[in-house]
């Protein structure tokens, strides 16, 4: 066998196929497409190995949610504290520009990660059992931004960042807007400097 035909789908685990797979399908057709037989068809696997992988439609979802977390993870923008220094002396360095448009190209570039992620979130909206693993997704990206913010409350600006985000993405996925695409990267260094002001939380 070729290196060329070892590194085809056919040669990669058919769990990762199937996760894959899913996405496509989430993609393409919604949740309405994500059943057992129609991701095993897109996977080209055998009937029956999404429930052996994962158990049920919602270990798939599980499973799903956790991959697009490790995809898109190292999109995340942070800021080191040199940068941020120089940013609240007035001088950002044009570098954290090029930096947040290369994060926005990034994802401009795999919106299927971004439309099958929502497409979930959606369907958790009805499904009150599926909140837990959405969650569970969403912290990590909460996580990482956090440790990034110096501000009184860097959870609560984590998640008005992920919440922002997630709001320019639907709004771009549904009706693209040239402008706002343009000013995307300006869009989330605003959001950035903005959480670092998230006054803290009272105290209960």
């Amino acid at each position: 066998m070729t290196q060329s035909a070892a590194a085809g789908p056919e040669a990669r685990p058919a769990r990762a196929r199937l996760i894959d797979a899913a996405i496509a399908q989430l993609a393409a057709e919604g949740m309405r497409g994500l059943t057992h037989r129609r991701v095993e068809q897109r996977a080209e696997v055998a009937q029956g190995l999404v429930k052996y992988h994962f158990g049920s439609l919602d270990g798939l979802i599980a499973a799903v949610l956790t991959h697009l977390a490790d995809a898109e993870l190292p999109d995340v923008l942070t800021v080191d504290d040199q940068t941020r220094a120089l940013a609240d002396a007035g001088r950002p360095p044009t570098a954290l520009f090029a930096q947040a448009r290369a994060v926005a190209d990034a994802v401009r570039a795999r919106p299927d990660l971004a439309r099958a992620r929502l497409e979930l979130y959606l369907h958790a909206s009805r499904h009150p059992e599926l909140q837990g693993i959405v969650k569970a997704a969403r912290d990590r990206f909460v996580d990482r931004i956090a440790a990034s913010l110096d501000g009184p409350d860097p959870e609560a600006g984590a998640r008005m960042i992920v919440a922002l985000v997630d709001g320019l993405l639907l709004d771009q996925l549904s009706a693209p807007e040239a402008l706002v695409d343009e000013m995307m990267p300006t869009y989330w260094l605003i959001a950035g400097a903005a959480a670092r002001s998230v006054p803290a939380r009272p105290s209960a």
